[in-house]
């Protein structure tokens, strides 16, 4: 592999060409913003193209609720009081290209565009000036695992069975919250701490990750309510929306779009696109010391987005006043929840059951959040093309994410296991995850598309603690203001599979794919 240096100075003749020719790449326009460790220079999905009309500060668009839809401008008002998933996740559409989110929330995206389409148009908006999101409709895997899904598990028209099916499981996941608070408030101590602990990151791995997805109930008064779950525990729905939603689930594991991958640096480095630092070497043992400090991160970062009405991957356009007022309401909630035992008890066996709380509960979901990103064959570090927009996003998607264990696991983590469907289908309640990996497994077969499974926690653990160690290691390969250009390797596997679908080679994989797609992933970050 070339070194870093001359494939910098190729990119960057190659950015200067394609300026000529009138193109310019919205990863130029990097702004300095707050990240969790220090400030760092990133690009926007949300702030102007250089050198076009700014509609975030133009009087004539700024005060209106717009979106773009597949390079038409609409506004959202007359649709705030028919929206059937809610105004809190409509409003996350507000002052951006929301195609992503549109298409990849409704299981069935033609109803939701019909409704769209009935929307005032925007004339005369600056469409050009409002950088393109990925398109999940245009993506051949996608629509087939999609069409699947909906006429082998959910038949029924306009039922919202998909996003049915979680009550037990909230009512245990709640219950034992209650049970294990009990515990804390009558005998605070770091043993009741830690359970607490285990009750907030079951919590935060299930109940509110899935409500603030929509998808715990059809009841946009219900998810928003179990949504709030997130804040008694110590985050903030509201940031936790933004930053999830509209970053991450978006643009998973994109080294400059996905606030989960460039917002941990420089103590941690998740990928071989960010700048290696002497330290990093040894980031594979020292994060399991920052690990448990997510807690406090989250804590600082939620008042200061607070303030700046922004996350680091995603600004807070659409947030209301309500919204932007749980965020106090939240944190008064959570640290009186806590420090309620010091009516009766003393301030040390107070403070240290605390620490305990914090100390598990940020470990726990940092573990169980992080593995499934950050394995090799998750890591391709080039996609299938181009921009984000460009992409098909049903394979990035797929590529970017690792699944682990079954039914048991998906139980205690909210689905998170398997996280390949969960990205591609947020929308749809956590317990239906199972039924719905069968169907991907099967599609990205005849696709010729690797989907990597690991069958328990310890083995996907083991892998990325090793991942973790190379990242300490490995040359820099491109920067953020960088764009990534077509993994001819993956593109082609891909053609290949389309023009043979039918062919019981592709849907015959091999043992070894998981092994050869971890050792390509190595070899293109440069590996040993």
């Amino acid at each position: 592999m070339k070194s870093f240096p001359l494939r910098k100075q190729r990119y960057q003749k190659e950015q200067q060409q394609q300026q000529k020719r009138g193109y310019i790449s919205f990863r130029n326009a990097a702004v300095a913003i707050p990240g969790i460790f220090g400030e760092v220079e990133a690009p926007r999905p949300d702030v102007a193209m250089p050198g076009k009309e700014d509609p975030w500060t133009d009087p004539k668009w700024k005060d209106k609720r717009w979106t773009i839809y597949r390079d038409v401008a609409y506004d959202l008002d007359p649709f705030f009081e028919k929206h059937p998933g809610g105004n809190w996740l409509l409003n996350l559409a507000i002052g951006r290209d929301s195609t992503a989110l549109l298409e990849s929330y409704h299981l069935r995206p033609e109803v939701a565009v019909a409704r769209f389409r009935m929307l005032p148009v925007l004339k005369d908006f600056p469409v050009e000036a409002v950088p393109k999101s990925p398109r999940p409709n245009d993506s051949p895997l996608y629509n087939s695992i999609r069409i699947r899904v909906r006429t082998e598990l959910f038949p029924e028209e306009g039922r919202n069975k998909h996003r049915q099916g979680g009550d037990f499981a909230t009512c245990v996941i709640l219950g034992f919250a209650v049970f294990a608070y009990s515990i804390y408030y009558a005998f605070p101590s770091v043993l009741s701490g830690a359970l607490l602990g285990l009750s907030g990151a079951w919590i935060g791995l299930t109940v509110q990750h899935c409500a603030n997805h929509g998808a715990m109930s059809p009841s946009p008064l219900v998810n928003n309510l179990l949504g709030l779950t997130d804040d008694l525990i110590g985050g903030s729905s509201l940031m936790w929306r933004y930053h999830h939603q509209v970053s991450h689930h978006i643009h998973c594991n994109d080294n400059a779009l996905d606030q989960d991958v460039f917002t941990s640096m420089p103590l941690i480095r998740f990928d071989a696109r960010r700048e290696r630092k002497w330290f990093h070497k040894f980031q594979h043992l020292y994060m399991f010391l920052a690990f448990p400090l997510m807690q406090v991160v989250f804590q600082v970062g939620d008042i200061v987005g607070l303030f700046t009405k922004d996350t680091e991957g995603a600004k807070l356009h659409g947030a209301t006043a309500l919204e932007l007022s749980t965020v106090i309401i939240g944190k008064i909630a959570h640290f009186g929840l806590l420090l309620a035992p010091l009516a009766n008890h003393a301030t040390s066996t107070v403070l240290a059951a605390v620490a305990s709380f914090i100390v598990v509960q940020g470990m726990v979901l940092a573990c169980t959040f992080a593995v499934s990103h950050n394995v090799a064959e998750a890591k391709v570090p080039e996609d299938t093309g181009g921009e984000a927009w460009e992409r098909d996003w049903g394979i990035q998607q797929l590529v970017t994410s690792a699944d682990w264990g079954g039914r048991i696991g998906n139980f205690f983590t909210g689905g998170l296991n398997l996280q390949v469907e969960h990205h591609m289908f947020p929308a749809i309640c956590f317990v239906h995850y199972p039924a719905i990996a069968k169907i991907v497994r099967e599609e990205a077969a005849k696709f010729g598309i690797n989907y990597a499974s690991y069958r328990t926690l310890p083995g996907i653990f083991m892998q990325f603690i090793k991942f973790m160690k190379d990242m300490g290691t490995a040359d820099q390969i491109g920067d953020i203001t960088t764009v990534r250009h077509r993994n001819n390797e993956l593109a082609l596997q891909l053609d290949i599979a389309k023009t043979s679908m039918n062919s019981q080679a592709n849907v015959d994989v091999g043992s070894d794919s998981q092994s050869i797609q971890r050792n390509l992933a190595r070899r293109m970050f440069n590996l040993q």
